[in-house]
């Protein structure tokens, strides 16, 4: 009996263990068939993701065609007859295009002599078309960089779209144009060598540094403004690994709970990189700008008189300030790498402190934000993306995508178009017409308003002040006296300055401008040309410096 049940016992065993087997070879094949599911989900996701991100190319740069405004700005004009004096003449580090005689440091040479040849090959549309490059090279790089920071092409699209509205409003040809282009590329670099350590990025970083030297130097020190918060982020990190804590408090479990904190060793690269670009405002044909320029600046009155140097205003860029406050919110409810939160809270006070930072806060801010925005869905399990992209990746929604990209670009551009690259109710063209056909510009000595000065100069004018700010402070003009306060208080004591300046013409806006209901009243000076927004008068005992037809 034993022997029977001891063999019973055998077969029970031998079927359970069979039956294990079977089981587990059972759970193996599903376990291999969902990995290859996973795979094939995985691949078909891939290839959607790269469907998708030209069709959001394709479809941004349609916008972006559109968002750039025909008109241009002051700084334009004067950037394309520096372009040309330096091709024809080098750099001297003197003015050419004022009354007065001045030291000059040529701040954005580079960019000025590559508008200059836009120029000479199109024209006004050349420098326009220049304009477009830029703001679409800017898009892309940006949406290129947000899906490799977050792997989430619906809110790097999203994000970009942003980004797009809200830099429209300085997409004009200005240096700040490409310095934006510059900016976004060492966001891009910096963080493509923390994710895979290739060396070649800090070669970028520092051709981006030499490049920003030369074609913007205002904003080289922003270059390494924008490596500080990966420092601090490492910095902290650090600190926290070397600080053993025995007992978890609520602050730090608050920290672990809302900060991420990555210890990334090729930060040590990267700050190396950070300082040895400093040597690269030596390789400039502008001698030692890159270091005393934004002293000189600090130090001058430029910043109290020109608008783009002034406080914040909500009005100035409410799509900039959403950017900053819904990047902080989700900081608050969500996890956030510190390197975003350090640059979002960085980026909003300098733009607080003065209305030209708004631009880079709009840039990367946004970048910042599609990082912020995808930890925030990923917290709480909100997985979207593949929905979405199902959802945009349909013909029909492509098509109707499309033609609604096309016809809005079509309805802005339209309304650009209307209008003239020269605005004629802010600059002086049929005066500039009147003074060039019926006055000697050899011995005229005009005095004009800041705001046209540029186009003046364009048309081989000498001005007494244009929009090259810096140029007219004592700091820079090597001057005992500062031209810009002068210009300033003009209103108050305008016979004296004249008088000090040997004004011989006085160009004036008619419209909420004190000087010109001055001067109206005064007999010294004579009407020579009047239109619906400008005067033209000669001052009566300097006749003499004039020639003046009839």
């Amino acid at each position: 009996m034993n022997g029977d049940n001891m063999k019973k016992s055998k077969n029970t065993k031998n079927k359970k263990d069979k039956r294990e087997k079977i089981h587990a070879k059972k759970k193996i094949q599903i376990d291999e068939k969902l990995i290859e599911l996973e795979k094939i989900e995985k691949e078909k996701l891939e290839k959607k993701k790269k469907k998708f991100a030209i069709f959001f190319i394709l479809w941004i740069c349609i916008l972006g065609i559109g968002l750039v405004k025909k008109q241009f700005q002051n700084d334009t004009f004067y950037t394309i007859e520096i372009g040309e004096l330096i091709l024809n003449n080098g750099i001297d580090m003197m003015d050419h295009f004022s009354i007065h005689t001045l030291a000059y440091t040529y701040p954005h040479w580079l960019y000025d002599v590559f508008i200059y040849i836009c120029y000479a090959i199109g024209g006004y549309t050349g420098i326009h078309i220049s304009s477009i490059l830029l703001l679409l090279s800017i898009l892309v790089t940006v949406f290129k960089l947000n899906t490799k920071i977050t792997n989430n092409y619906s809110i790097s699209a999203f994000a970009t779209f942003i980004c797009a509205l809200a830099i429209s409003g300085f997409a004009t040809a200005r240096a700040q144009l490409a310095s934006f282009l510059i900016f976004a590329l060492q966001v891009y670099f910096i963080e493509m060598f923390l994710q895979n350590g290739k060396k070649r990025y800090l070669i970028g970083l520092l051709f981006l540094s030499w490049l920003v030297c030369n074609i913007h130097v205002a904003v080289w020190p922003f270059y390494f403004i924008v490596y500080l918060p990966y420092l601090a982020e490492y910095i902290i990190s650090w600190l926290t690994s070397k600080i053993k804590i025995k007992k978890e408090t609520k602050l730090i479990k608050f920290l672990k709970r809302k900060f991420i904190l990555e210890k990334n060793n090729n930060i040590k690269w990267l700050f190396g990189t950070m300082l040895l670009s400093g040597l690269t405002g030596l390789l400039t044909p502008i001698g030692l700008t890159p270091y005393t320029y934004m002293i000189k600046m600090s130090l001058s009155n430029a910043q109290e008189y020109v608008k783009e140097h002034q406080m914040l205003t909500w009005i100035n860029s409410p799509f900039t300030i959403i950017i900053a406050g819904e990047t902080l919110f989700l900081s608050l409810i969500s996890k956030v790498k510190l390197r975003d939160l350090f640059m979002v809270a960085g980026l909003t006070f300098m733009s607080i402190i003065s209305v030209r930072h708004i631009s880079l806060l709009a840039l990367i801010g946004t970048i910042c934000f599609s990082r912020v925005f995808t930890t925030f869905f990923d917290t709480f399990g909100f997985n979207v993306e593949k929905k979405i992209l199902n959802w945009i990746c349909r013909k029909k929604m492509a098509i109707i995508s499309f033609i609604f990209v096309i016809l809005l670009s079509a309805g802005i551009a339209n309304y650009h178009l209307k209008s003239h690259f020269v605005d004629e109710t802010f600059y002086p063209v049929e005066a500039v017409k009147y003074i060039k056909e019926n006055i000697n510009i050899e011995e005229m000595r005009l005095f004009n308003e800041y705001n046209y000065g540029s186009y003046l100069l364009h048309h081989d004018i000498p001005v007494f002040i244009d929009s090259r700010a810096e140029l007219y402070t004592s700091e820079f003009s090597g001057l005992d006296y500062d031209i810009f306060d002068d210009y300033h208080y003009s209103p108050a004591n305008y016979q004296e300055k004249f008088e000090f300046y040997n004004i011989t013409h006085v160009m004036l806006y008619k419209k909420d401008n004190i000087l010109y209901e001055t001067i109206n009243e005064d007999d010294n000076y004579k009407i020579i040309y009047e239109d619906k927004y400008f005067v033209l008068y000669e001052k009566l005992k300097h006749l003499d410096y004039s020639i003046t037809i009839q």
